[in-house]
Parts: structure tokens; C-alpha cells; sequence
């Protein structure tokens, strides 16, 4: 599916790391050298970040939120809806995003919904954010999430014990009569490639994942390339799901797009989920890039499902990454 939406925008967005670091050379005594030899080159990751003893990943979504009211891109009396998306929820039940809603001091007249979702979760807040903001009386929505994935792996299993790292993210989504227009695909394919059972770990089909990546993942942005008019030269910038480095750069040279174009972050991150996006844009910032760019932010993961977006992105309206105060 296809979607074309007129006068949007990112009016802030945040995000937060955890301070404790985890490096993938404290595995050694567990996998072996050679094994964490192998996957530091062809996964990209050296070390990521795990959430301190009791912190959730509503604790790290608030932070984030709390610095955008700060930099008065997030006002609470402004805002009608309340995204919360993550697949490490504070519970089963209540829905997390009507915790924060109380936290956050927004209104009870507020809309609070939870997605389960993983890693596309991002581009999932931003297209459901799309559609609630086609009513005129909701004015902007605030999109909370992130995971603490660290909990739930397998300490043995050495593809996914490495990878993975927590972070939290909010983003306010409102209008603008001037901006470009939003074009957004998206597609689900049933898999169960990507598993975290009731009461159980992380389990990735790592192939079946793999090899979904660099088919349907390529095609669905060159699909969206041709509709909005892009070529290689007109894009600023092609932002991947930061899955692992072998996928992000496999993607980028089956789209002939130039490796300064794609940018890759995850050697101190490791693989965030539904933040990596997030992540990846305020690292970004952090790094002093400025301005409007002209961009196509893709992610994948669980579901099987994939989506992307082309837009016109304001990097004046992104944070940079920040630390826990935890």
C-alpha cells in the first residue's frame, strides 16, 4: 500500500541511551574469539547500551519527551493523541501509553493507544500518526518508544546477544500548510521468522530474515524512488533500518546509492529496534547536520513487515542524542 499525505511534519524529536555500555569483546570468554572476531566485521557492532536495574522502556521514552518540552517542541496542552510503541511494554496491562499519558501531564481528553511493534515501530507511529492527523481537530500527536530488548535474549545465543541495544524515543508529529508532501509504502508479510514467545527469549530465523532484506526491502524503495520522481542524485539522504552494517550497506549498493548517502551508526549502538531511525537522526544532529533534507527513511523487522517513507526532513527540529539520567 501507498499513501500520499499533504501538509506534515516533525516538529521535534528525541532520544535517549541508557549509560551502562556492554562490549562485545566481554563475550569472548563465552563465544570464543573467533566467533566475536566474525561478528564484529560483518555486523559493524563493538558495543550497545542496556537499561540500568529497573529502568523501563517507558522511563527512557519519558526522558526523551521531557527534553523536547524543554526545547519547546513538546507542548502537552497541544497535543490530542499519545503513541506509544514498543514490543517491551511497562506491562500486559494498562496500555503503557495511558501510564504516560498521566506522567507526561497530558489531558484525559487525550487518545492513548500502544502498538505492539518492532523494528519498522518508528515509520508505524509516523503513518498512523499521518492518519489521525487527517481530522482537524487533532492538532499534533506525540509518538513515544523503544525497547529494552536486552531482557529478553538469550545470554547463549551469540547472533542476537551482541546485537542488541535499549534506547527510548518521542517524536511530536504536527502540521504545516508549506511542507512537501509525505509518500509512504508499507507491507506485511505473515512470518514468524522473528519470535519472542510468551515468557520466553528473542528468536530470529536469521537466513529467511537476511534474505527478505535484500529482496523485498530494495524493491519496495525503488517502487517508492520511481512514484515520487528520485533518482540517486536528488535524494540527500537514504536512511536504513540500522539492522547490521553487512544489510545497510548489501541495500545501498543494490539501489546505487553511494555509501556517504547511507549513513551507518551502529558500531557504539548496536541494533535498537523500532529506535534505530530515531537514533540514527539524532546522532545526525549530533554530528551538525542541519537544514532541510531531502530523505527516505526505511525500516524492517518483525512481522515480517517493511516500510518506507519519503519526505522532506527538517534536521532543525532533531535533538541530539542524549544520555539517561539514570
Amino acid at each position: 500500500m501507498t499513501e500520499r499525505f499533504e501538509g506534515l511534519r516533525i516538529k521535534g524529536l528525541a532520544a535517549v541511551l541508557p549509560r551502562e555500555k556492554r562490549h562485545v569483546t566481554d563475550f569472548i570468554e563465552r563465544f570464543g574469539e573467533e566467533t566475536v572476531a566474525r561478528f564484529r566485521t560483518a555486523v559493524g557492532v563493538e558495543s550497545f547500551r542496556v537499561a540500568a536495574p529497573g529502568q523501563t522502556t517507558a522511563d527512557l521514552a519519558s526522558e526523551a519527551a521531557e527534553a523536547l518540552k524543554t526545547a519547546g517542541r513538546f507542548v502537552p496542552e497541544e497535543t490530542d493523541v499519545i503513541l506509544f510503541i514498543t514490543q517491551t511494554p511497562d506491562a500486559v496491562a494498562p496500555a503503557t501509553s495511558a501510564l504516560l499519558q498521566k506522567r507526561l501531564g497530558l489531558s484525559e481528553s487525550v487518545f492513548a493507544l500502544d502498538i505492539n511493534q518492532g523494528c519498522s515501530g518508528f515509520l508505524c507511529g509516523l503513518l498512523t500518526a499521518a492518519h489521525f492527523l487527517l481530522q482537524p481537530t487533532i492538532r499534533n500527536v506525540l509518538i513515544l518508544g523503544g525497547d529494552t530488548l536486552s531482557r529478553l535474549i538469550d545470554p547463549n545465543d551469540h547472533g542476537s546477544a551482541m546485537l542488541f541495544g535499549d534506547t527510548g524515543f518521542a517524536a511530536v508529529i504536527g502540521r504545516n500548510s508549506a511542507a512537501a508532501p509525505w509518500t509512504v509504502a508499507s507491507a506485511t508479510a505473515s512470518s514468524e521468522a522473528i519470535v519472542i514467545p510468551h515468557g520466553g527469549t528473542f528468536r530470529m530465523a536469521g537466513t529467511e530474515v537476511f534474505n527478505f532484506t535484500i529482496t523485498r526491502v530494495p524493491e519496495q524503495i525503488a517502487d517508492l524512488m520511481k512514484t515520487c520522481g528520485d533518482t540517486a542524485d536528488s535524494l540527500d539522504l537514504l536512511l536504513l533500518h540500522q539492522a547490521n552494517a553487512f544489510i545497510v550497506r548489501q541495500v545501498a549498493r543494490m539501489l546505487r546509492i553511494p555509501a556517504n548517502k547511507v549513513p551507518l551508526r551502529m558500531t557504539d549502538r548496536g541494533n535498537t529496534s523500532g529506535a534505530t531511525l530515531p537514533l540514527l537522526l539524532c546522532d545526525l544532529a549530533a554530528e551538525g547536520t542541519r537544514g532541510a533534507k531531502e530523505v527516505i527513511l526505511s525500516a524492517f523487522g518483525v512481522g515480517l513487515t517493511w516500510v518506507s517513507c519519503r519526505m522532506r526532513l527538517d534536521f532543525d527540529a532533531i535533538l541530539p542524542t542524549v544520555e539517561s539520567e539514570r
